[in-house]
């Protein structure tokens, strides 16, 4: 496991270069930028929010008033009120992503992958369905 910043850019880069985004993508530097301060804080949220209670969560399911979609929406909320501006409504914003992250993670541990678990990781397609 990465240790210091550095290391974590330096394998998100790798993980982006694997990916097929170029270095020199317009963004690439902010999509490196956040995705390491999400596992960055990883340490610090699995304290606050063991997996077991993520799992329980997610088991609960994602009707309006359970637990996902309300602390989703909670996020989204005070990033408006707050402005995306100012920093506090930026945080908003990271928290939102910290979240889902961790949501991402307990639907892959309870439910597995989006995409099959045989195919290439070059060669993952997933077919996503838009509904409103």
């Amino acid at each position: 496991m990465p240790k210091n910043i550095c290391q974590i850019q330096a394998a998100v880069w790798r993980a982006m270069r694997l990916a097929g985004i170029s270095l020199d993508t317009p963004g690439a530097i902010d999509i490196v930028r956040s995705i390491t301060w999400v596992i960055n804080q990883q340490p610090i949220i699995l304290h606050r929010f063991p997996l077991s209670q993520n799992d329980t969560h997610t088991h609960e399911g994602f009707a309006v008033e359970s637990y996902w979609p309300t602390k989703l929406t909670k996020f989204l909320h005070r990033a408006e009120l707050l402005s995306l501006e100012s920093p506090e409504g930026r945080q908003a914003i990271a928290e939102l992503s910290a979240t889902t992250i961790g949501l991402l993670a307990s639907v892959w541990r309870l439910h597995g992958s989006p995409v099959e678990e045989s195919q290439n990781f070059h060669e993952q397609k997933l077919l996503v369905i838009k509904y409103e």
